[in-house]
């Protein structure tokens, strides 16, 4: 399965949680978190007139009456946010009943007994269309060692991927005591990530918009308070659910990892759709690297390798260089970035980005390099000049 998806599943008899149970187990599932509880429609109904609804929602009807499964799922409807897939799960074999579901905008209905392989094919096939992808793609920048440069590079590869693309890209700072997405990219922004975090239960795309502040045309920012003062607040669901949101609004997240060592951030690390590691040419940033790289190793089955980007590199007095890293992660460093600080320092006072105040620089055009890597995809097509000119002309010519 390509896409790590957000899954409830609400089981009404003990075969089917066997089933759901066993299948939170398979690896094509390694990527994707499903959540089983018990209940069947009504307890979906229930649940959710509370909360909102993941990407994907399995729910199991006992009854036989197929008007009153339909007045049940008529309810579900009403609490389900628009985009959410529903599988159902029943024991009634008629043609009618499925073109009922069918209308009703269900997007599978699978008999009793069910097998693991069934919903693992249906799971499979409810975005088997690449247009159909319900989530952008995930970028997770973290630091082998604090104050090692990632959240530089993460805000730079986050404007630059807008750059590149030209479309829509979110930037989520979750350093929440020490960030520094404010300064860095010198907004004022009236909600933070702390705030949307506070009340997971709350979120959805009308919060996210009111915390995220856009720094350009197609960067978006939820950025930290940067205040020591704000602890925890960041818990699994919570992120999950964010992550999921800025996912549907987005064709790409890019995440602002602090080093911090947690259930949430190993999680993110293992779920991303990219992983770029920053280390700093030293023995305690190569020590860390390698621990973490073996710690998601299992999380990340199947998954592309995380990217390793090395951060103020010393040509003449190097304590350790790349190939010291490549021999001993087993990873060649995708990116390495000289030790300049001036030119890091002018785009720090001015609270903009690297491309913009030092375009031609070297490490601009690397970073370019590394968006480009990452996106997954090139960039539409520019129309040339001389084209635009001819439309332009014709345009006059016909008023």
């Amino acid at each position: 399965m390509r896409q790590a998806l957000i899954i409830d599943a609400f089981a009404a008899t003990p075969d089917t949680a066997a089933v759901l149970r066993q299948i939170q187990q398979d690896r094509q599932l390694g990527k994707s978190r499903l959540t089983l509880m018990e209940g069947g429609v009504a307890a979906a109904v229930a649940h959710y007139a509370h909360t909102g609804t993941p990407q994907v929602v399995i729910v199991e009807d006992e009854g036989q009456d197929q008007n009153s499964l339909l007045e049940r799922l008529d309810q579900l409807a009403e609490v389900c946010e628009s985009g959410t897939r529903v599988i159902v799960i029943g024991s009634v074999n008629d043609i009618g009943l499925y073109r009922s579901l069918t209308g009703r905008g269900i997007s599978e209905y699978l008999l009793r007994p069910l097998t693991s392989r069934q919903m693992l094919d249906s799971l499979n096939g409810l975005f088997a269309d690449p247009h159909a992808a319900p989530r952008g793609r995930i970028i997770a920048c973290w630091g082998a060692r604090g104050g090692v440069g990632a959240s530089t590079l993460a805000q730079n590869l986050a404007w630059g991927l807008g750059q590149h693309l030209r479309e829509a890209v979110v930037y989520i700072d979750l350093d929440l005591a020490f960030g520094t997405s404010v300064l860095a990219f010198n907004i004022d922004a009236k909600q933070t990530v702390a705030d949307a975090l506070a009340h997971p239960e709350r979120l959805d795309e009308v919060l996210m918009e009111r915390c995220m502040v856009d720094y350009d045309d197609h960067l978006q920012v939820l950025a930290s308070p940067g205040d020591c003062r704000v602890h925890g607040g960041v818990t699994l669901d919570g992120i999950d659910r964010m992550i999921d949101l800025a996912g549907r609004m987005a064709g790409l997240v890019v995440l602002d990892i602090p080093h911090v060592w947690a259930e949430w951030s190993e999680h993110l690390l293992g779920v991303a759709d990219e992983v770029v590691v920053v280390a700093t040419p030293d023995f305690a940033a190569l020590r860390d690297a390698k621990s973490m790289l073996e710690t998601i190793a299992v999380r990340r089955s199947g998954a592309p390798a995380p990217r390793l980007v090395l951060n103020r590199m010393d040509a003449k007095h190097p304590l350790l260089t790349a190939k010291d890293f490549e021999e001993a992660l087993k990873i060649k460093p995708a990116l390495t970035i000289p030790a300049d600080p001036a030119v890091f320092g002018q785009a720090a006072s001015n609270g903009q980005m690297l491309g913009e105040t030092a375009r031609t620089h070297k490490v601009t055009q690397q970073f370019q390099q590394l968006a480009a890597l990452l996106a997954g995809r090139t960039p539409p097509a520019r129309k040339s000049m001389s084209t635009l000119g001819k439309g332009l002309l014709l345009d006059w010519l016909k008023r």
